[in-house]
């Protein structure tokens, strides 16, 4: 049994207290607190004790012993408090504008999304989210693109690698929001009509017109009766309200393996002719890798870019322009 005497005590909560002055963070402080107040202690060997002396004893020892202990516990809280507020850095308020502009604004592919929702929305179209981490099967070969297919090379594109495997994964960053395509036709009954807007990746060599991650805004309709002319009628309400309503759109032949048959969407805007969209028919076989019975339903789809919008919109010549971190160039917007 340790002896308690009250000078020790005395002589412990100084100590105590002297460490915990001179604590510099809250690390520190622990380890005093453990040293004076821990399992090992003079005051908790001391506590310890109290059970085996007399009812006089405890009577005189025990509020001295209980005392210590609650003023040092409350020191070394007040001491952590005091540094948190030390080490805390001043409130910012982060709506404040920088760089001297009167006001902050969204980013123009931002406002291209905006509207692009809008607009969509007052058709009645729902607007989907996609994962960006997609599997091989729904980006490429539910859309009519096995492994050996030539219209890969367009999408050359990066591939997950599984760890300590040589060989890659069969998942990938989206290529294209298509890939949502086969996804929420496994998971809807027709009719419907959607947009899934959302950054894709490509292994790309940038310029002014190619970068290796955009948005894409993929469109598509399924029902009965779904004809190329409601194609072409949604995609010229589109492009009108978004560009204006002198604007005006024609279809091109083109080839999309997901699509038959397949157009390319041009929009004559300020004098000329603009590739602004691909898109065409949903292919049977598409329709069929969702479950969805091709003979009754048709369906169109198309893809739109929201940086190729912008930047006919606001008359962008390098694409690159929109990512870099340039204010005073954004600030035109």
């Amino acid at each position: 049994m340790t002896k308690f005497s009250k000078v020790e005590l005395e002589k412990s909560v100084d100590l105590a207290k002297k460490a915990l002055q001179e604590a510099t963070n809250e690390w520190e402080i622990n380890q005093v607190r453990s040293k004076y107040l821990g399992a090992k202690s003079p005051i908790q060997s001391w506590l310890n004790d109290l059970p085996g002396l007399s009812i006089e004893e405890k009577k005189l020892q025990g509020p001295l012993l209980n005392q210590a202990k609650k003023q040092l516990e409350q020191l070394a809280r007040e001491r952590i408090e005091g540094l948190l507020e030390e080490q805390a850095f001043p409130p910012i308020d982060i709506s404040t504008p920088e760089y001297g502009q009167p006001y902050g604004h969204l980013h123009p592919i931002s406002h291209v999304l905006s509207t692009v929702y809008d607009v969509f929305s007052s058709l009645g179209f729902a607007i989907v989210d996609g994962p960006e981490i997609e599997s091989d099967w729904y980006n490429f070969e539910a859309l009519n693109q096995p492994p050996e297919h030539p219209a890969r090379d367009m999408q050359d594109t990066f591939y997950l690698k599984k760890q300590g495997v040589d060989e890659p994964d069969t998942h990938l960053p989206r290529t294209q929001t298509s890939a949502m395509q086969v996804r929420f036709m496994e998971q809807h009954e027709p009719p419907f009509k959607i947009i899934v807007p959302g950054r894709v990746f490509r292994n790309e060599d940038e310029d002014r017109t190619h970068s290796w991650s955009f948005y894409q805004i993929e469109g598509l309709v399924v029902g009965e009766n779904v004809s190329l002319s409601d194609l072409k009628g949604t995609l010229n309400h589109v492009m009108r309200a978004i560009l204006g309503e002198e604007t005006k759109i024609r279809l091109r032949p083109s080839f999309f393996p997901y699509t038959e048959p397949s157009v390319e969407i041009d929009a004559w805007y300020n004098g000329e002719w603009l590739e602004m969209a691909g898109a065409g028919m949903v292919h049977p076989q598409v329709l069929e890798n969702a479950g969805i019975d091709s003979v009754r339903y048709s369906g169109f789809a198309f893809g739109l870019g929201a940086e190729r919008i912008a930047m006919v919109k606001y008359g962008v010549s390098d694409i690159r322009y929109f990512w870099r971190p340039n204010f005073r160039y954004l600030r035109q917007f």
